[in-house]
């Protein structure tokens, strides 16, 4: 290997890390992608570059980011998404450049509804944290994308999940409303 390549490929991969911290990627999760740079010194840049410390702990599970039908959806569109900007097949390996561009396109896509930050909303993922996660699943192959071909849209299918694998969106739409309170002498006399 020449020293231009490896010169060349070392700063592609210091650019990559530093879009994946001005992602808020944990630095636990940079350091698997990142071969040349110390754990320090990605701590210290996001530091830099957030004015806070690197969140700890693991990465959230699967089971904790599809919770209920509505969480199932936006999941499906998020692996939408990636699936379409990948260019190799993301059930065998992981795209970081597509993962980073599906995450920001979902970001465009609902700006104001995306909470970092608990309490989350029903859009997940949440954060690029969560989008990680997703990402790792369908590598692993906890989660697919399948086709219903009652409403013509993509749905997603989590092996170990207790909600049955069926099209969220159907479910949703057959999912009974709330009843209407029956009317009674009181509520009559105060709408008159």
């Amino acid at each position: 290997m020449s020293l231009g390549f490896r010169y060349q490929a070392d700063i592609n991969e210091q650019i990559r890390a530093l879009e994946l911290i001005k992602r808020k990627l944990r630095t636990s999760i940079i350091i698997k992608v990142s071969k040349t740079l110390r754990i320090q010194d990605l701590r210290h840049l996001y530091y830099t570059i957030h004015h806070e410390k690197p969140a700890p702990g693991q990465l959230p599970g699967i089971q904790t980011i599809t919770t209920n039908r509505e969480s199932y959806r936006y999941v499906a569109v998020f692996v939408s998404i990636y699936r379409n900007a990948s260019r190799c097949n993301i059930r065998t390996e992981m795209d970081v450049e597509a993962l980073m561009f599906a995450w920001d396109y979902f970001c465009l896509t609902f700006p104001g509804h995306i909470r970092e930050r608990r309490p989350y909303g029903n859009i997940r993922p949440a954060n690029f944290d969560e989008a990680w996660a997703i990402a790792e699943s369908v590598q692993a192959g906890l989660i697919e994308l399948s086709y219903c071909h009652r409403c013509h849209h993509n749905f997603l299918i989590n092996y170990y999940s207790h909600l049955q694998p069926i099209c969220q969106l159907c479910a949703i739409k057959k999912r009974p409303g709330p009843k209407p309170k029956p009317k009674t002498e009181q509520t009559i006399n105060q709408v008159v």
